[in-house]
């Protein structure tokens, strides 16, 4: 292929990118559902067949789970909404602002150095901040019919669409079965393993807080748990809010700075060394490409995005891998290079 050519090429790849980018933020209402629905249908299926090894009809089994996965969500998301009211309506955004600017006032930091600190939180609005995370943390509540709807047709339809995939690919048959196979169980792996390391954050956050009498801890360990979704960006959120709320309430700097460290020894332990450790090499996604891709859904989708930027990130790498055309680009996404399809 000569100069003009790749350049073409290159060219018609940078407009179609931006179309489907522009395309999944248009449709997003529908879109977001959709994934959604898919992602959990995914993480469900070892559960459908366990039941059904005892027995268990598969329709009664996906009944239940998708009742119990419908309420599950809609009681989570409205405790933790009106958790956050009544933060805000018994601490207030402004008291904490007051509490921090005290506190920094005792201490022995510049004049400037404090008012720089108390301006950027004043700046940053921390009652909208709140909002609008767990707004997008549980916003897809207000679809989770659409959601339970879609998750009810996948399951009914998944071997219907196995067969369809297949019957598509062709010749290419097999390797297009061993795609759907790593995509499945690289999705199964990373939302179990990150559900229960993201479980386990939150409860030792918990015992941290509940521990140095910082308010609000029940709330805290729960947002630690939504945001330990999101890599990277989610830990730092988290720490930021009952570090502000320890300074705010008149805690002693020492409370607030081991809140700090704790949080930090915490997420560095469980999430840059212990969950590595167990999902190995499954999600074969460099640490640079993991940011960019919360940056990139982030700015596609919202919070929601920035929640499922790995797991669809990774399908999309699966998927470039499988063709030789496009596997440069799959390596470019992974850890390293040699990654080449092995199942």
């Amino acid at each position: 292929m000569d100069t003009a050519n790749r350049t073409f090429v290159a060219l018609l790849a940078i407009i179609a990118t931006i179309l489907v980018g522009w395309v999944l933020h248009v449709g997003a209402s529908i879109l977001q559902p959709l994934v959604i629905a898919f992602l959990l249908a995914s993480m469900l299926q070892p559960v459908i067949v366990r039941l059904a090894r005892l027995k268990i009809p598969p329709t009664i089994a996906v009944v239940f789970l998708v009742a119990l996965i419908g309420l599950g969500l809609a009681q989570g998301g409205l405790m933790l909404q009106s958790s956050i009211e009544e933060f805000f309506t018994n601490s207030g955004a402004e008291t904490l602002v007051d509490g921090v600017h005290d506190q920094l006032v005792k201490s022995s930091i510049p004049e400037r150095v404090q008012n720089l600190i108390v301006d950027s939180l004043k700046k940053s609005d921390l009652q909208g901040v709140s909002t609008d995370l767990i707004g997008g943390g549980v916003g897809f509540a207000k679809g989770l019919m659409l959601i339970m709807i879609y998750m009810s047709f996948i399951f009914a339809e998944q071997k219907i669409f196995r067969r369809k995939i297949l019957s598509i690919a062709g010749s290419r048959e097999d390797e297009a079965s061993q795609m759907l196979e790593k995509m499945a169980r690289g999705i199964q792996r990373y939302l179990s393993v990150k559900t229960a390391v993201s479980l386990l954050t939150g409860s030792l956050c918990y015992v941290v807080l509940v521990s140095l009498d910082v308010p609000y801890a029940l709330l805290f360990s729960l947002l630690t748990f939504l945001l330990n979704f999101i890599p990277t960006f989610g830990s730092i959120i988290a720490g930021f809010f009952p570090t502000i709320t320890a300074l705010g309430s008149g805690a002693p700097w020492s409370t607030a700075l081991t809140v700090m460290g704790a949080y930090l020894v915490i997420n560095l332990t469980l999430g840059s060394y212990i969950e590595p450790k167990i999902l190995g090499r499954e999600l074969n996604l460099s640490p640079l490409v993991v940011v960019v891709s919360v940056v990139v859904w982030a700015g596609i989708w919202g919070v929601v995005g920035a929640f499922l930027a790995v797991p669809l990130t990774s399908a999309i790498q699966i998927m470039l891998l499988s063709s030789e055309r496009t596997r440069p680009v799959a390596i470019l996404l992974s850890i390293g290079p040699g990654e080449k399809s092995k199942d």
